[in-house]
């Protein structure tokens, strides 16, 4: 009997049979206030994490990306920052004005932008920050206001599938685990990529899972959608093909019939054939959306000489991937990486994408972006427990998600792992007994965390973001099951669970990027274990704004990483070598003065060990006096 009940279960989870009263949408009174609760999170979540962000200025890539979708909407160009696709820098600046922006299309590097993706940075920050009259922040902000509402739509998503699985109570503690979280809260309203590529894949997995149990025409044209939606917005997009395979063949090996249309495909043949239809459905519809991208364009502008040779794209990846095959110390010469550069041959890949390029078949900007993103994948300096590689480490991304992920989401999926291995028997044995939401659930952010593992990009966990909604999700599904079992010491658990991630993250406030757990020693403890965009990002310079207007009388020696130009905040100061401050030449500092460095430059990233032992020297029993924001720390010279 019971093995008939869980076969019945199982049937109607790959079908569109009406959901349990658990799962279902009635506005009972329990459903009422899990909307309700839902919509406060939301709320919450968007006000938090624009407030957090008002005052704090661009990161080190927001100001490249800023000023590409502007040209891209308002030029119809593509040749500035193509290593990042369109789609969503088309919705980060909608319905911005076209004068709040002065593009120079005269200027040397407007050209020198379709040949040399180092010229990017330079333009950009010329553009905002050194053209009268431009008021960067102000554009700044209305692009973040937009990207905030993405991950409202994002936590709303989370919701609504954890509603559908196990009910109000998931919903409720997915959308909590997500609104609550300060990775996300840090990373939502940045004019970045990466919130949107997660909410990309979330989508289309959720489309794959309804796809799975009923294919209908409209569930079909959202998968190719969703699909394309990735492709054209980051190019880790590229793994939501092999996720659209593997689900649709973990669908055709299931026995159930699939409802597909007006047809039941009742054999494993007739599955196989309605999941090929599928896929070649979506990929041919993801393929036009690229080209719809790109204003169904070839070239990468309007005028005919807008088309990239991939002459300062393949020297890029030549010189990446001899050092991805040699794998030389942290100090590596000019000398030895254009020696090795000379004997670098192309791969296959790489021929491949000249192939595509040479007939046309996909867009000139798009291929470039996919080949610098290739070649600048193969190695990226790195730090971790106060180390560094130019090659990363496999355990990078786990030891990040310890780090970084709040200490109460992190007892919370511990416990709600035990519930699960537990096998608890009625209500919640249904959960084992659903193999199609399994499959559909559970590849994706197995597939790409195990690609992240694998990656010599080892900067950030925002690199890692998609895998936590998944996570979100399962926990809240586990949370509804163990409630029906043991309701008030799971209400409880819950309970404590809400109260512990609300306070430990905001306690963070507004310091949301440097955040790290209770356990990991918060954002100072941090700066032994992670770098980059895990802490300092080149974000705070309205703080050291600040701090230098109540000391207008000291002496402000800089060494600050990030794409920001520190004198469109007012700040007077003397840059230090390495700097990435605007200045014609570093300069010598003489004491008493206040060293303001970047923790990024602190731990030894991106400079030479020579010059990281030559801070050491010089901070050595010198006097912390503040750290500002998480990132920058001042300190007393004498």
């Amino acid at each position: 009997m019971q093995r008939d009940e869980e076969t019945k279960r199982a049937r109607d989870e790959v079908t569109d049979a009406p959901p349990s009263s658990t799962s279902s949408f009635r506005l009972s009174v329990a459903s009422s206030l899990a909307l309700l609760c839902c919509a406060a999170l939301l709320t919450a979540f968007a006000l938090t994490s624009w407030l957090a962000w008002r005052h704090k200025c661009a990161t080190y890539d927001e100001p490249m990306h800023l000023v590409a979708a502007w040209i891209q909407i308002h030029d119809a160009d593509f040749r500035c920052n193509p290593e990042d696709p369109p789609l969503w820098k088309y919705y980060a600046i909608a319905g911005l004005s076209r004068d709040r922006l002065k593009i120079d299309h005269s200027s040397p590097g407007w050209s020198a932008m379709l040949q040399n993706v180092a010229r990017h940075d330079p333009f950009a920050r010329y553009t905002l920050y050194q053209t009268p009259g431009t008021d960067a922040d102000a554009v700044l902000n209305a692009a973040r206001a937009h990207m905030v509402l993405l991950g409202a739509l994002f936590a709303a998503v989370i919701a609504w599938w954890a509603w559908r699985l196990a009910g109000p109570l998931a919903a409720v503690v997915a959308t909590a685990a997500f609104c609550l979280d300060p990775n996300f809260l840090a990373n939502a309203p940045l004019v970045k990529n990466d919130v949107p590529i997660a909410l990309a894949l979330l989508g289309l997995t959720a489309a794959l899972w309804l796809v799975g149990r009923r294919a209908t025409l409209f569930r079909c044209a959202a998968v190719g959608l969703l699909l394309g939606a990735g492709l054209t917005t980051k190019f880790s997009g590229l793994l939501g093909i092999p996720i659209l395979a593997l689900l649709l063949l973990g669908r055709v090996v299931l026995p159930d019939p699939w409802s597909v249309l007006a047809w039941t495909a009742r054999t494993r043949l007739h599955r196989l054939l309605a999941a090929c239809a599928i896929a070649l459905a979506a990929l041919a519809l993801s393929y036009a959306l690229i080209w719809a991208c790109y204003d169904f364009r070839f070239r990468m502008g309007n005028a005919p000489n807008t088309v990239s040779d991939f002459h300062d794209v393949l020297q890029i990846t030549a010189r990446y991937q001899a050092i991805r095959d040699h794998q030389p110390s942290w100090d590596l010469t000019v000398y030895q990486l254009e020696q090795w550069a000379a004997q670098w041959r192309p791969d296959r890949f790489v021929r491949s994408v000249l192939w595509i390029n040479q007939h046309h078949l996909l867009p000139n900007a798009w291929l470039v972006g996919l080949l610098y993103t290739y070649g600048s994948t193969m190695y990226r300096g790195t730090f971790l427990c106060g180390q560094l590689s130019l090659s990363g480490w496999w355990y990078y991304f786990p030891l990040a998600m310890a780090f970084k992920t709040p200490l109460a989401t992190l007892i919370g999926l511990a416990l709600a792992l035990c519930v699960w291995l537990a096998k608890l028997r009625g209500r919640f044995a249904a959960l084992w007994h659903r193999p199609w939401t399994v499959i559909a659930a559970g590849v994706p952010p197995a597939l790409y965390l195990f690609m992240a593992l694998r990656s010599n990009v080892n900067l950030g966990l925002r690199h890692i973001l998609p895998v936590y909604p998944f996570l979100f999700i399962w926990m809240g599904v586990v949370a509804a099951a163990a409630a029906a079992r043991w309701p008030k010491s799971t209400a409880a658990v819950i309970a404590a669970f809400l109260l512990g991630l609300a306070v430990e993250t905001y306690c963070a406030y507004p310091d949301f990027l440097p955040f790290f757990n209770v356990a990991a020693g918060g954002a100072r403890g941090g700066l032994g274990l992670l770098s980059d965009s895990n802490l300092d990002w080149g974000q705070d310079l309205p703080s050291l704004r600040d701090w230098q207007k109540l000391h207008p009388d000291r002496q402000l020696a800089l060494c600050y990483f990030g794409s920001v130009d520190p004198r469109y905040y007012g700040i007077r100061y003397q840059n230090l070598p390495f700097s990435q401050a605007p200045n014609d030449l570093p300069v010598f500092i003489h004491p008493p003065a206040v060293l303001a460095i970047s923790a990024t430059f602190l731990q030894g990233l991106h400079m030479n060990s020579a010059m990281h032992r030559r801070y050491q020297l010089l901070l050595h029993g010198q006097q912390l006096i503040a750290v500002l924001g998480g990132s920058i720390y001042l300190y007393e010279v004498r």
